[in-house]
């Protein structure tokens, strides 16, 4: 048989379409009875919050009583960065869309499939839907639903995904190869909005066969939107000359949507009148023709109905009838469009053949209406017509992209001292970059040459908790970004610089305390940059669980990314345009150190990261940061020429590193704090993150190398190995005696990114074996036992029930990845 198969990468994450796990995980109980009649002050706050959401139309930022439960049911999304995401399934259902920035909705549209029809010469024709399920009801009763889900295999490498068919009708075998343009470096093709699905279709028969392969797809995404009419389909056809200045021509449909969307208010203007707007969105489904390929199309069909009428067109002879109809769709009525590929195929042969699903929405809007255009649209226009286009530019531009992705990985894919595992992890936690409900945007009416030139980025916390750029969380997920797209990592650094040098005075109600408080003070470093059903980048600090404000670890992670970032671009006009920022939020947080030991102290409250888990005095994760911090800052004050800052930073860093010593080693780690408390001594896994991170910085350790390695090596016997077996991480506090910390919610929980995290500061100390048996612990949760595939949560409990799915932390992975690279450096130095 000419042409060889797809090579399929290895360290793809593989799952047969007929798999079940045996325990799926669920949400785990937050509010067990002790909490909830402890708690019942702030847990009428949070209703009474989320009533107030509702009515002023916005949708909530963390909604405690209806947590996700999706099921293990997702896959690689599609797309490009900030160009809004859908997610394919692993089984191949489009099921989670996210074309409004933020906001999400999980529903699979049935009508969205590929289906094959199959004629052997001298044989009845063969036809399938190739999803192994159908929909509830008439709906599209008429097709041929439920392939055998044995006969198909789904690997995903993001941004990269395949589904080997096996045999779904007789003598036929065929690879989907799913592409998004998603490329490091690339801040073009990187953007747009556009998914690539490139057919291998392998004639496995003695005889000569007529296929066809139908795409089909609703005008929509699953919502109440869908049905309510005024939607429209249209034919077209574009011809592009590509680099070899050959001609190729291109046939789709384009689906005209009216995408409406209801304008959040205030609080006090939740009386004012409903407001609309109905900003353009149009979907494109295309392919070439080809001479030896025959094109054909449905512009319009009734998704709502059994679809047989377009089912028996397609049935006859693998072909459609070209039927042009643009008439926009009833109210109570769903439409889509259906485009086919049909060939004849030699005995023992294979043939090609690529289908682009892309989609045009370049003005988007916050919850309270302001405008924004996204990143692609710099190229494209702003003018809602550019879907075709951007499928036929894509269809051309496959093979290219599919190299340079296949370029990317090859050097981390080939090399034989990492595991697998970590292989398949570290690609696939990139999902988070596409489908964190991420803006790659410019304002309408901004006139900034800096913000020409990128444009702004934010990504959410996670898709339970809407807050765009929280960044006590993306210290940890930001190397990612520093590695792959740093202009990216530079835009958002530069928009907390303004924001610490900014009030935002506007008062809010603590969830906790019941108090009002100013969102944020001048000098200080936000804790999010603001939600989606508000005004990202205008409303600050949307967070309101405590008052953020009093957070101690915010400051010095600003202080040590934006020196990171630094090392990593060697922009000095970046270190120059941010170096009054972070002096500021040096000289703010040091009032902190209240008896002038060189450290600064914890207030007795969760006034970190850890915002369920009070701390007092000094505490080695806070105190390690601002040392760390302490010496980022002198550095960056010396390539300034800001020698006598420099050293000032310096000998406050020589005072608090000896405070570090005598108030928080205890001779085999640093305490968690110190307190008097009953959990003063509590091992915590993250207790040296001030020290990994001046690692990554190329900054002296703050830490001896022995007192390191005997902290690493206690939380790996105590928090990795004595927590259920060591299969699931590594467990955020635990007691001297072997048990976990069982005083707040938090320290008993495990954090995926945290972990990756710790495994990273392992491998800096030459604990290799440890640190990947560390993260393994992550990865077999998320992707073997539990369901949390391209979902990956915050936290999960000891049975592995999880808080807050689709999270940013995991992409903390890359950490480990900044850490393997800089000691291979040191080493071939």
């Amino acid at each position: 048989m000419p042409n060889r198969s797809p090579v399929i990468p290895e360290a793809a994450w593989k799952r047969r379409l007929d798999q079940k796990l045996e325990k799926p995980g669920r949400p785990y109980n937050l509010l067990s009875l002790r909490i909830l009649i402890q708690e019942i002050p702030m847990i009428l706050r949070f209703r009474s919050q989320l009533k107030r959401d509702r009515a002023a139309r916005r949708k909530p930022v963390i909604d405690i009583f209806n947590t996700l439960r999706t099921g293990p049911t997702m896959g690689v999304p599609l797309g490009g960065i900030g160009a809004g995401s859908i997610t394919r399934g692993w089984r191949g259902e489009f099921r989670r869309w996210q074309l409004r920035p933020g906001i999400y909705h999980y529903q699979p549209v049935f009508a969205d499939q590929f289906s094959i029809f199959v004629q052997h010469q001298g044989e009845e024709p063969n036809i399938q839907t190739l999803y192994p399920g159908r929909p509830e009801g008439k709906y599209l009763s008429s097709w041929v639903w439920d392939m055998d889900p044995k006969c198909a295999t789904y690997h995903g490498l993001f941004p990269r995904a395949w589904t080997v068919y096996e045999e779904p009708v007789p003598n036929i075998r065929l690879t989907c190869q799913q592409l998004s343009p998603v490329i490091p470096h690339n801040y073009r093709e990187s953007s747009f909005p556009v998914g690539l699905f490139a057919w291998r279709i392998e004639n496995l028969s003695s005889k000569p066969a007529k296929i066809g392969i139908m795409f089909t797809f609703q005008n929509g995404i699953g919502s109440a939107n869908d049905q309510a009419g005024g939607h429209s389909n249209q034919s077209f056809q574009l011809t592009k000359t590509d680099t070899k200045g050959r001609e190729r021509n291109v046939v789709g449909v384009t689906l005209r949507n009216l995408h409406r969307q209801v304008k959040g208010v205030e609080d006090q203007d939740r009386s004012d009148p409903l407001e609309v707007f109905e900003d353009p969105l149009t979907f494109a489904i295309a392919t070439e023709s080809k001479p030896d390929q025959r094109t054909s199309w449905r512009t319009r069909f009734v998704t709502s109905s059994d679809g047989g009428d377009l089912w028996n067109d397609f049935a006859q002879d693998g072909e459609l009838k070209d039927i042009k109809d643009d008439r926009p769709s009833a109210a109570g009525e769903t439409i889509g469009a259906a485009l086919v590929a049909t060939m004849d195929m030699e005995p023992q042969s294979s043939r090609e053949v690529v289908f682009a699903l892309s989609w045009d929405m370049p003005l988007v809007r916050t919850g309270y209406g302001t405008k924004y255009y996204r990143r692609y649209s710099q190229f494209y226009g702003r003018g809602s017509n550019a879907a075709p286009s951007i499928a036929s530019d894509a269809l051309i531009q496959f093979p290219v992209w599919e190299e340079k992705i296949a370029s990317w990985q090859k050097p981390i894919l080939e090399d034989a001292t990492l595991p697998l595992w970590y292989k398949t992890a570290l690609f696939n936690e990139l999902y988070y970059i596409v489908d964190g409900g991420t803006m790659w945007l410019y304002r309408a009416d901004e006139e900034d040459p800096w913000r020409d030139a990128i444009g702004r980025f934010a990504y959410l916390e996670g898709h339970e908790y809407r807050m765009y750029n929280t960044y006590d969380v993306h210290f940890y997920a930001s190397f990612a970004l520093s590695m792959l797209w740093p202009r990216l990592e530079l835009s958002l650094q530069r928009d907390i610089a303004e924001c610490v040098r900014n009030d935002y005075l506007e008062e809010h109600q603590l969830m906790t305390s019941g108090k009002y408080s100013p969102r944020k003070k001048k000098s200080i470093v936000p804790h999010d940059i603001g939600s989606p059903g508000e005004d990202p980048w205008t409303k600050v600090n949307v967070y309101n669980f405590h008052d953020s404000s009093r957070w101690k670890d915010l400051n010095p992670k600003f202080v040590l990314q934006v020196y990171r970032d630094y090392i990593a671009t060697e922009d000095r006009y970046f270190l120059a345009d941010v170096w009054d920022a972070v002096y500021e939020a040096i000289e703010y947080i040091k009032r902190y150190d209240q008896d002038g030991d060189g450290l600064i102290e914890n207030e007795g409250i969760p006034d970190q990261t850890y915002d369920a888990w009070s701390v007092s005095g000094p505490s080695a994760y806070t105190g390690g940061l601002w040392l760390a911090c302490l010496s980022a800052a002198a550095r960056m004050a010396e390539e300034l020429g800001e020698e006598e800052i420099a050293q000032t930073y310096h000998e406050m860093y020589q005072t608090g590193q000896m405070a570090y010593e005598e108030k928080l080693w205890n001779g085999r780690y640093y305490n968690y704090d110190s307190s008097h408390s009953g959990y003063h001594d509590s091992i915590m896994a993250d207790q040296l993150a001030g020290q990994w991170y001046a690692r990554a910085c190329a900054l002296p350790p703050i830490v001896e190398p022995d007192r390191a390695s005997s902290s690493l090596e206690t939380i790996f016997n105590f928090n990795v190995k004595q927590f259920r077996g060591g299969k699931m991480g590594a467990v955020n506090g635990m007691r001297p005696n072997g048990q976990v910390d069982r005083t707040s919610i938090q320290s008993r929980e495990v954090w995926t990114g945290t972990t990756y995290s710790l495994a990273a500061a392992m491998l800096q100390q030459g604990l290799r074996e440890e640190a990947f048996e560390t993260a393994k612990g992550i990865f077999d949760v998320t992707y073997q036992e539990r369901g949390y595939w391209f979902q990956t949560p915050e936290a999960w409990d000891e049975e592995g029930n999880y808080r807050s799915l689709a999270y940013m932390r995991p992409l903390a992975v890359w950490a480990m990845q900044w850490a393997l690279e800089r000691l291979k450096d040191q080493t071939d130095r």
